[in-house]
């Protein structure tokens, strides 16, 4: 993590800390991370259509000041606001997100000039501090680099102490944990073997089965940097789905003819031989 606070002795939320300290819930959490890690392409999504999503915050027009103008203005005094920042990892001021080392910095002795290029380049969001809509201005000083998700969540207020002490409880690792537990819960992992998950969330069957039925989500803000992901909740739920048609293959298998009605739902080897791509 390239963003450092002081601020590791602060309590985790009850319900959090109470959801996560069990060894059962780390576990289908972490692989689902690292599956989530690894940004696997959507072979069933047209790159035409992320190429388009990805040219619509050129429609705005740019009256702000570039983000290395930004980053010239806040490198020294971010530390006095509790915030450290590394130069050549660009990464969220607030939740510290990082987005990989395709926008890393290598060398220790470039110029400035490649250092201003790297930090406008990276997808960061330039955020107000004080909203334009509250008299803010659009001075470097009142502008703050973000993600697009702590942009959507940042407080909208005249005080910059409430800007700030909010920002500095924001944790990406934290946050990107609770969106995996509040998947597995939706679909009622709770109730399911883990063991069972996991095993299924790692096998190459699921792998080959599920590579052609998911697309990368695009974010719905329609301004600054768009990026696209895979959602926690398509693997978790096409995970839970996959278990559910080995469950109804292996009934099927195992009912003796005549005494049950055959299950109508299609079997994990029907649906990767049948199923269509994905648009």
């Amino acid at each position: 993590m390239c963003v450092v606070r002081g601020r590791s002795s602060r309590p985790a939320p009850k319900s959090w800390t109470q959801s996560t300290t069990s060894t059962a819930r780390r576990a289908p959490i972490a692989c689902v991370r690292n599956v989530l890690a690894k940004r696997p392409r959507a072979s069933g999504q047209s790159e035409q259509v992320v190429a388009i999503a990805q040219a619509v915050g050129s429609r705005f027009l740019d009256d702000l000041p570039s983000k290395s103008q930004i980053f010239d203005c806040w490198k020294d005094r971010l530390p006095e606001f509790g915030f450290r920042i590394h130069w050549r990892e660009p990464c969220c001021w607030a939740c510290g997100y990082n987005y990989g080392a395709r926008f890393r910095i290598k060398q220790s002795d470039v110029g400035s000039h490649e250092i201003s290029r790297c930090w406008d380049n990276i997808p960061l969001q330039r955020c107000h501090i004080i909203p334009r809509s509250l008299g803010g201005t659009n001075e470097v000083t009142n502008l703050f680099l973000m993600c697009r998700e702590c942009h959507d969540l940042a407080p909208n207020t005249s005080i910059p102490e409430v800007f700030f002490e909010w920002a500095r409880g924001q944790d990406w690792d934290a946050r990107e944990s609770a969106k995996i537990l509040a998947a597995l819960q939706s679909f009622g992992v709770d109730s399911m073997d883990y063991r069972k998950f996991n095993e299924v969330l790692t096998s190459q069957a699921f792998a080959s089965w599920w590579s052609t039925k998911f697309g990368l989500h695009r974010p719905q803000s329609n301004y600054a940097s768009i990026s696209s992901r895979l959602t926690p909740a398509t693997l978790v739920g096409l995970v839970v789905y996959y278990q559910r048609l080995l469950d109804a293959d292996r009934r099927n298998q195992s009912s003796s003819a005549g005494l049950t009605p055959a299950a109508t739902i299609t079997t994990p080897r029907q649906a990767s031989a049948r199923s269509p791509r994905s648009n």
